[in-house]
């Protein structure tokens, strides 16, 4: 197992509680239109909302690199907290219970968003979501957190990295 798999798995595998409070600040998304002909992305009293047409599939080996930030009460800028860059039907035909699965299971909850590979073209929406506090990790502080999801094919960092998606989303935590 790499070292980035293991600070990963232990990062999802510590114990969850549920913080005070978690605001939405900003949610931001992109879209590559040769594979997305809609893509909006709203929120509104921390409750998102999805109305997505995937015009072209999703075959199996699509990725997403994942980067959860953290910026500190009075601080300037952001400090990445754990970078993750996974295939992502790899990961839902191979996980368990884990604390992906677990996210995955509560936006299902709210979407008809696929748990399988390869994504077929056609509409996807996600209706009224709340971020599920039970999901939350307890060790995370209060503050300020971005997490940016990109999802390509190829390899990161690479010109011949086909982009797909990018969703950025701020929010503040604040435990008692």
């Amino acid at each position: 197992m790499s070292e980035n798999a293991f600070i990963l798995v232990l990062f999802l595998a510590l114990p969850m509680a549920q913080p005070s409070s978690v605001s939405l600040s900003r949610l931001q998304c992109e879209k590559n239109p040769k594979y997305f002909r809609t893509l909006n992305v709203t929120f509104a009293n921390n409750t998102i909302t999805a109305d997505i047409y995937l015009e072209q599939g999703l075959k199996t080996g699509f990725r997403g690199h994942i980067d959860v930030q953290l910026r500190l009460t009075n601080a300037k800028k952001f400090q990445s907290l754990v970078q993750t860059d996974t295939d992502y039907c790899e990961l839902l035909s191979s996980l368990k219970e884990s604390l992906f699965r677990r996210w995955i299971k509560s936006l299902a909850k709210n979407s008809n968003f696929m748990e399988n590979c390869p994504i077929p073209p056609g509409p996807y929406y996600l209706k009224g979501y709340h971020v599920d506090m039970g999901l939350v990790p307890s060790y995370l502080l209060n503050g300020d957190y971005r997490l940016r999801a990109l999802v390509y094919y190829g390899k990161y960092h690479t010109k011949s990295r086909i982009f797909l998606i990018e969703c950025t989303v701020e929010a503040s935590m604040q435990k008692n």
